[in-house]
């Protein structure tokens, strides 16, 4: 079997001080491709997500079904609430009289 031959100009190109300066030299262009590369993934995500979504019409009626109950309208209690409010509303309508002068603390009658 014959050994492998490396050429003796292969370990410029592997070497510690070689990558340092390429990565000096293009670490502007590497970061820009990573954020295209990442842009562009999640662009094609998201139309996938948005514009081709499969749901039968079973599994539609099943998710209705689960997430969509009526609630039960219990009208005794708005009722109270109601006229509470109202209460509320004719209460603020009507303008305080002061008794009381607020900085001598003497009464106004």
């Amino acid at each position: 079997m014959k050994s492998l031959v490396i050429p003796p100009n292969i370990k410029k190109y592997f070497s510690l001080r070689f990558v340092m300066f390429s990565w000096y030299r293009h670490y502007k262009i590497l970061f820009f491709g990573g954020f295209v590369v990442v842009f562009g993934i999640g662009a094609v995500v998201w139309y996938l997500y948005l514009h081709t979504y499969q749901w039968s019409n079973e599994s539609k009626q099943q998710f209705i079904e689960q997430h969509f109950k009526e609630t039960v309208f219990k009208e005794k209690q708005f009722d109270t609430l109601v006229i509470r409010l109202d209460e509320r509303a004719l209460s603020h309508e009507e303008t305080p009289e002061l008794t009381r002068d607020l900085f001598s603390g003497q009464s106004l009658k």
